[in-house]
């Protein structure tokens, strides 16, 4: 328990340091809709935290607004952030996925860092998956993460869990029914 509070911790630094914060959710129906993106999920969700954060009136920052919620189901935690960034700023989805698998293999605590990614979609948009396991202090760990870009609106919808062959499969469950919603 002590390491996935660690992890989560981690995954917070690594998250303001790149540009992304967790925020959490409610919702009470099979499909959850959050910040315009829809999850499908067998049970609930309990909200566990909610961060919101405008840009750094500092030259430079690349980030206008962020807004995340973490969620937490049978298990899992589940991060929603949407990362809007200024107009001026390239926009490169294999970079953040590259930048946020480097950020956790470097992590203090994480031995054996292995990551995958992978070219899918999300309601016809490019996005990427990444799948991220370790050990973080002799337990095993496992980040599904789907990232996706609308604009200059960065989308990532991070599950965190103890590796286990019934959450994983949950986790992708969770991740390929993923889409986007349009705002009214």
């Amino acid at each position: 328990m002590k390491s996935m509070k660690r992890l989560r911790r981690t995954l917070f630094g690594m998250m303001v340091l790149l540009g992304l914060m967790p925020c959490l959710a409610r919702a009470e129906a099979v499909e959850h809709v959050v910040h315009q993106v829809k999850l499908r999920c067998e049970g609930e969700f309990r909200s566990a935290a909610r961060f919101q954060r405008t840009a750094d009136t500092q030259p430079g920052n690349p980030v206008r607004k962020m807004i995340s919620d973490i969620c937490v189901h049978e298990g899992m935690e589940i991060t929603i952030a949407r990362t809007e960034y200024m107009p001026e700023t390239k926009m490169d989805l294999k970079g953040f996925v590259k930048q946020s698998a480097a950020a956790l293999g470097r992590r203090a605590g994480v031995t054996n860092p292995m990551q995958s990614t992978a070219a899918v979609k999300v309601s016809s948009m490019p996005a990427e998956r990444m799948s991220f396991s370790a050990r973080l202090n002799a337990k095993p760990v496992t980040v599904e993460s789907l990232y996706f870009l609308k604009d200059q609106t960065l989308w990532t919808v991070q599950i965190v869990f103890e590796t286990g062959e019934e959450r994983r499969t949950q986790a992708e469950r969770i991740l390929s029914g993923v889409r986007y919603q349009a705002e009214p």
